[in-house]
């Protein structure tokens, strides 16, 4: 069996601190042999839609470029359509029919995963890591504790010696920052510096986005 390698999804508009420290601690605890940041699709005239697919995609790439363990998936920003995870996840079995796949999210999202589209099928793809905040404890549905009595692990070992099938909790640095806080706080001429990479904030002035 290969090395795990991991997924994060998210609308990075822009990433920040807040999404880097739990991807770079999850990809070294676990021992991930990459962890790949996945943009999301923002439809054009969707409100959320702050800068460009393009431009989301080079601050990601800004943001790594210092880290050898984390990677950039583009496969839904070239989409035309937002897309489910589960239709995700399936392609990335098809790349990878022998690598162990962990896809991140965090207790927000497991506490309404069982809303997620075909949710009982995305676990048969990949394994669950949950990043939370050390020792915080989360209230589930009959659904959701059903499913974690059934495939909760605490062995990161499991996650290596089986392609999918298992839900990790990893306990992470949690950061108080929103892409949200920042977008205002730019738009506002407030001071954004230490919550992004320089990299990032240095793009962001360049382009003059969010104003």
């Amino acid at each position: 069996m290969k090395q795990a390698i991991g997924f994060l999804g998210g609308s990075f508009d822009p990433i920040h601190h807040g999404h880097l420290l739990p991807a770079i601690e999850v990809a070294q605890k676990l021992n991930l042999k990459q962890l790949f940041l996945m943009p999301n699709h923002i439809a054009p005239h969707k409100a959320g839609s702050h800068c460009s697919a393009a431009q989301r995609c080079e601050m990601v790439s800004l943001a790594i470029q210092r880290h050898a363990q984390l990677q950039i998936d583009q496969r839904e920003l070239n989409r035309h359509s937002a897309s489910y995870t589960i239709e995700t996840l399936k392609e990335i079995r098809t790349e990878h029919p022998t690598t162990p796949i962990c896809f991140m999210m965090g207790m927000d999202s497991l506490i309404h995963f069982d809303s997620w589209f075909e949710w009982q099928d995305i676990i048969n793809y990949c394994h669950l890591i949950i990043c939370a905040r050390p020792g915080w404890k989360g209230e589930f549905s009959k659904k959701i504790q059903t499913l974690l009595n059934k495939r909760q692990t605490d062995c990161v070992n499991d996650l290596h010696a089986q392609l999918s099938g298992k839900i990790f909790f990893q306990p992470t640095t949690q950061v108080d920052i929103s892409s949200t806080q920042i977008r205002f706080n730019i738009k506002h001429h407030k001071s954004v510096e230490n919550l992004l990479p320089s990299s990032v904030y240095h793009y962001i002035q360049q382009h003059q986005l969010y104003r």
